[in-house]
């Protein structure tokens, strides 16, 4: 016989009795229409996210490749232009009126060395310095070979070339160079292809106004920062656009002349 447990139920459970279970609770909730365009919608904003991530990566990646490109090229050219040595003894007139004098000399060890030379154009620098003014005179590059020695200086202008080396120098406008008392009073050549013309007489008054000009006394190459229309004649011959050779036909180095050079600056 059966016994009754406490709380009067049966000690058999009757399959009768059991109640059916759901047969939703194991699924899973069907999604709406409205939760799928959601989560569509989330989805494509990812994807933009990602893209315009990657895009704004490229470009950053670009503009630093382009930075580093630029730096090696300017380096590149900053070591390639401080290499360069001139032939011979070259007067540069700069835009800002500075004067940079490579000076090409003999050089005998047997008369001095390399240490007795830089230390007597250091010491000759320094004493012009200490009376003209602290950044007169800048000694950029000191170099000696087997038989010849370059000296690279730089002037904070043609005052100040003339003041240290004695050699009458000007540079400005012609305006400026009637005003201080040069009478160009010369045979001037036109300068047309890189060539010297025939020498004749120019009335300066009328033709020169608006030109800059480079005046230098010494048998050297010049250049200036612009293209040359006219020079003076004697002792002159054009080597391109912007440089003029300065040298006495039978080779006096003791012997100089005046030489005029106009030109129009570069913009």
């Amino acid at each position: 016989m059966t016994q009754s447990r406490p709380g009067g139920t049966s000690g058999m459970r009757s399959r009768n009795n059991a109640r059916p279970r759901s047969s939703s609770v194991n699924q899973r909730p069907r999604q709406g229409v409205a939760s799928r365009e959601l989560q569509e919608a989330r989805r494509k904003r990812r994807q933009r996210e990602v893209m315009r991530n990657r895009i704004i990566f490229g470009t950053v990646c670009v503009a630093l490749f382009a930075l580093v490109v630029f730096l090696i090229v300017k380096l590149a050219g900053m070591f390639v232009g401080s290499g360069t040595m001139a032939d011979t003894s070259t007067l540069t007139v700069e835009k800002d009126g500075q004067i940079v004098f490579e000076e090409v000399a003999d050089f005998d060890a047997e008369t001095y060395s390399k240490a007795d030379l830089k230390t007597y154009t250091k010491d000759l620098i320094a004493s012009f310095n200490d009376t003209y003014g602290s950044k007169a005179i800048t000694l950029d590059r000191f170099r000696v070979t087997a038989d010849k020695a370059y000296i690279k200086t730089t002037y904070v202008d043609a005052d100040a070339y003339s003041a240290f080396t004695s050699y009458q120098t000007f540079n400005g406008t012609y305006e400026e160079a009637a005003a201080a008392g040069y009478d160009f009073e010369e045979l001037f050549c036109i300068t047309e292809n890189d060539t010297k013309g025939i020498g004749t007489t120019v009335d300066a008054s009328e033709t020169f106004p608006g030109f800059h000009v480079a005046i230098v006394n010494e048998n050297v190459t010049v250049k200036v920062p612009g293209q040359i229309y006219y020079i003076s004649e004697p002792s002159t011959e054009m080597v391109d656009a912007n440089t003029v050779s300065i040298k006495q036909a039978d080779g006096n180095e003791d012997v100089t002349d005046t030489v005029y050079i106009l030109y129009t600056p570069d913009k």
